[in-house]
């Protein structure tokens, strides 16, 4: 590929576990083999094998995982796979408990889309590069997805996943793909040479993000957008690009909004 052209457009996923190091050093192997395991029962549960098949300059880092996509799996992957994740997961802690309770999986995920320079053929280097590359890493450890998890009970809540910008504005925002409006919350995120927005998305919220929102920890930011919290016994909808009944907003939300 010569400098004047456009490195492919991949979706990538990073996934990271919470308290790795915390793990006693006799059971971090067991974790560490899990990870790919529970990825890939997860895409294979959302319909989605041949995404984990075909994976692109797959890697794993030991406290997580990540690999490249065929963007046109984008749809399928925000509406089906978080989902399917947080089920596996789910299982697996009860499996690791025998092990010992101190002993967890918990993963945060990130989910971007690019263009990203792949490496080349026959080269021993297994790393993708590019800016893409590095805001997936940025928002895979953006404080407002760490918190979505501190936030909420370990043992009911086991995923946080940040959507870039780039995934809300063509697939949600494009109304490819839908999630249910409560549980998508846009906050700033500002980490080292990155400012931008992630999209929090918790397929099973718990703890303080049920009782304050998980936009909770982000007082001023709401009071800005001057959106309120949902009112008690309001239904859950969806966001497809356009959001119908309440949803927690911080910043701005592309498409229209609707009563």
């Amino acid at each position: 590929m010569t400098i004047d052209e456009l490195p492919p457009y991949r979706a990538l996923l990073g996934v990271d576990t919470v308290g790795f190091g915390s793990n006693p050093s006799a059971t971090q192997a067991t974790v560490s083999a899990a990870i790919p395991d529970v990825l890939s029962q997860a895409f294979a549960r959302a319909g989605l094998r041949e995404v984990w098949e075909t994976a692109l300059f797959p890697h794993g880092t030991g406290d997580g995982y990540g690999l490249g996509f065929d963007p046109r799996f984008l749809p399928a992957v925000v509406t089906r796979f978080f989902d399917e994740l947080q089920a596996v997961l789910a299982e697996r802690d009860a499996r690791l408990r025998s092990v010992a309770r101190s002993v967890r999986l918990r993963m945060r995920a990130a989910l971007n889309v690019g263009p990203i320079l792949e490496p080349a053929p026959g080269t021993t280097s297994a790393a993708a590069i590019g800016s893409t590359v590095i805001t997936t890493h940025r928002l895979l450890d953006a404080t407002p997805v760490r918190a979505a998890l501190e936030r909420s009970d370990p043992d009911e809540t086991f995923l946080a996943v940040a959507l870039s910008q780039r995934i809300f504005d063509d697939v949600l925002a494009g109304r490819y793909a839908t999630l249910p409006a409560s549980k998508v919350v846009p906050a700033e995120v500002r980490i080292k040479e990155y400012r931008g927005t992630v999209y929090l998305y918790t397929p099973n919220p718990s703890g303080d993000l049920l009782r304050h929102g998980a936009g909770g920890g982000y007082a001023a930011d709401l009071a800005e957008a001057e959106v309120p919290p949902p009112a008690p016994g309001s239904t859950t909808n969806t966001i497809n690009g356009t959001v119908r009944g309440t949803a927690f907003q911080i910043g701005q939300v592309h498409g229209d909004l609707r009563p």
